[in-house]
């Protein structure tokens, strides 16, 4: 029993720390959405998953806002986040009532056993989602810059600017929201804000699609897609913001289509502020304030086109631009390091881009559906989409030429699509327009489905679909081990998997928070260190000032101690040659630490 006690804590906290932070964005986004039409309490059953998807995008919009608003002030600490969370479930009393009514519903009446199963069936499916969320943070970027972001906003109670990370600042409503969750737990905690998203838009599926069709199969099918991508899956347990920003996406272009159905310009707006929210996690989020612009334009009628498209502005613009007002306050660039060349002069942050030619880039383009599954180097090495896009593509065809719906969507997943011919693919960042893809294929498929007159074909069909993300899981769950719920067993897990994480601990143990360290090639170990953390390929220290400077001792001891390092370390096998046999490398860097990975040497203060 005692060996229990530890994962029995463990897992219970974050169980608890998840469900509350759940019940909070749920309660926030409820209060206003209770007030649309259609999303009342006298809803069809099967809304009430997009009630609650809907719900979540406009909790977490909200709580990122709050953020803002808070760091603004310097205001960003537990108390002022304490008294907004007590104000948020008093003035929530009334959604409280509601899910108090929804639980006595749920557990009586007719077809009770059928929602028992429907709630084991969801069980099985989101238990080992929810055990990936309760690993220890080693994703490359969460531990580079969006940690090491929210960190910083906690510390200082601010939202400061980071000259030493690869971007040191962004549209950054994710990372608040993460801050606000560091306050008062950890970083495994903050992993369930991306679980959460993820689930959303699963629920956001499933009554989106009921609404749409009138039949459950078709909203179950196009979630079953959606948890079926292996990537999406892998993302749901990180502290990347692509299931936030999916999420944003997916309800804006869900609450335009009510506005559409209803006439309601509180749908208009709710679609508007969400484009906003997901302007405000990325920069590929402004292609949705697009959207949502074009879509309102196209469907208003003549007489109300003008005061339509006012609403959409002055919402999306409310919400996206403080974000952007930020960027330009520190950088004059608002979507910095981008695009330098028109909005001002090269900084040290600029990014190298590959330089390919139109018809390479049109040709990567083109290959985007089948690089995603089977050419993974070629779009970041990322786990895989689910195959069933590929396999689904003629039901797509089909459902473009008979269904309006079905072509909005699609041209929503163009258009955003279409950014790859500037950028680099990366499959990472179309996890964006999954969701809205997945419902395309659903609707699609769903005349098809109808045919068959078992309920039992469509649950079949659904299960196939989930397989890949489902079975994706449980691989990476064997490959990763027990969840460790110990300081040791955190120890042995990062350093499986993280090499330098021995070294970063040395400094951790021996100079607490104390240090300033300039590393050559562990830029990802940011977040792991106590201390400050240099060294990137781009910023004032970037690598391609600092390492020639091992050639020259003296030079490299001047410029380490001008950007305020104290330590040096240096990983083995990186390419950067360290002149040990030189007596004025001796005499100004001091090894301290060495494991046949990395070494670290104190730099002397002459």
């Amino acid at each position: 029993m005692a060996k229990l006690a530890p994962a029995v804590v463990f897992l219970t906290c974050h169980l608890l720390a998840l469900l509350f932070l759940t019940v909070t964005i749920y309660v926030t986004g409820r209060l206003i959405t209770r007030r649309l039409p259609g999303h009342g309490e006298d809803r069809d059953a099967w809304e009430r998953f997009s009630v609650f998807g809907a719900a979540v995008a406009l909790g977490l919009g909200v709580w990122g806002s709050l953020g803002l608003i808070l760091g603004f002030a310097g205001l960003l600490s537990r108390g002022p986040l304490l008294a907004a969370l007590v104000a948020i479930h008093i003035a929530g009393l009334g959604v409280w009532r509601e899910i108090g009514r929804g639980a006595r519903s749920f557990w009586s009446g007719e077809g009770r056993r059928r929602r028992l199963l429907v709630l084991l069936g969801l069980a099985v499916v989101l238990a080992p989602l929810i055990a990936l969320s309760f690993y220890p943070s080693t994703a490359f970027d969460e531990t580079m810059y969006h940690l090491p972001f929210a960190r910083a906003f906690v510390r200082s109670g601010g939202l400061p600017f980071l000259p030493e990370l690869r971007m040191p600042v962004f549209p950054q409503l994710g990372e608040l929201v993460y801050a606000e969750v560091l306050l008062l737990a950890d970083d495994i905690a903050v992993h369930g804000v991306e679980l959460l998203a993820t689930v959303a838009v699963a629920a956001l599926l499933i009554g989106w699609g009921r609404k749409a069709t009138g039949a459950a199969s078709a909203g179950w099918l196009a979630a079953a897609i959606w948890l079926g991508n292996p990537l999406a899956v892998y993302l749901s347990g990180t502290a990347y913001l692509e299931p936030c920003l999916a999420l944003f996406a997916t309800a804006a272009l869900y609450a335009q289509e009510r506005w559409r159905e209803s006439a309601s310009r509180g749908w208009l707006g709710l679609a508007a502020g969400l484009a906003g929210a997901a302007a405000g996690t990325k920069y590929l989020g402004l292609v949705f304030i697009g959207l949502v612009v074009l879509f309102a334009v196209i469907a208003s009628p003549r007489q109300r086109r003008l005061s339509n498209l006012a609403l959409v502005l002055l919402v999306a613009v409310t919400v996206a631009v403080p974000w952007y007002a930020r960027i330009v306050y520190y950088t004059g660039n608002p979507v910095f390091p981008f695009f330098a060349g028109l909005f001002g002069a090269p900084t040290v942050w600029d990014w190298p881009q590959a330089h390919r030619s139109f018809l390479e880039r049109l040709i990567a383009f083109i290959r985007i559906p089948w690089s995603v599954v089977f050419e993974r180097h070629e779009v970041g090495y990322q786990p895989p989409h689910s195959p069933v896009y590929l396999l689904g593509l003629p039901f797509l065809a089909v459902g473009a030429w008979r269904d309006p719906r079905v072509r909005r969507l699609l041209a929503a997943v163009l258009v955003y699509a279409l950014l790859f011919l500037i950028l680099t693919p990366d499959a990472r960042y179309l996890v964006t327009v999954l969701p809205v893809l997945s419902l395309a294929l659903a609707l699609s498929a769903s005349p098809f489905i109808a045919r068959r007159s078992r309920p039992r074909f469509a649950a079949v069909l659904a299960a196939v679909v989930l397989l890949p993300g489902w079975l994706y899981a449980g691989y990476r769950l064997v490959l990763q081990g027990p969840v460790p719920v110990t300081p040791p067993a955190r120890d042995r897990y990062l350093a499986e998997r993280l090499p330098i994480w021995p070294t970063v601990r040395f400094l951790n143990r021996t100079r607490g928070s104390g240090y300033t360290v300039y590393a050559f090639h562990a830029e990802n170990m940011v977040y792991l260190a106590q201390g400050r953390f240099l060294g990137d390929w781009n910023g004032p220290g970037r690598f391609s000032l600092v390492q020639p400077l091992t050639r020259d001792p003296a030079a490299l001891h001047a410029k380490l101690r001008q950007l305020g390092a104290d330590c040096l370390l240096v990983v083995d096998d990186s390419g950067v040659v360290i002149p040990y046999d030189d007596p004025v490398f001796r005499d100004r860097f001091h090894r301290i630490y060495s494991d046949g990975v990395a070494e670290v040497f104190e730099i002397v203060n002459l």
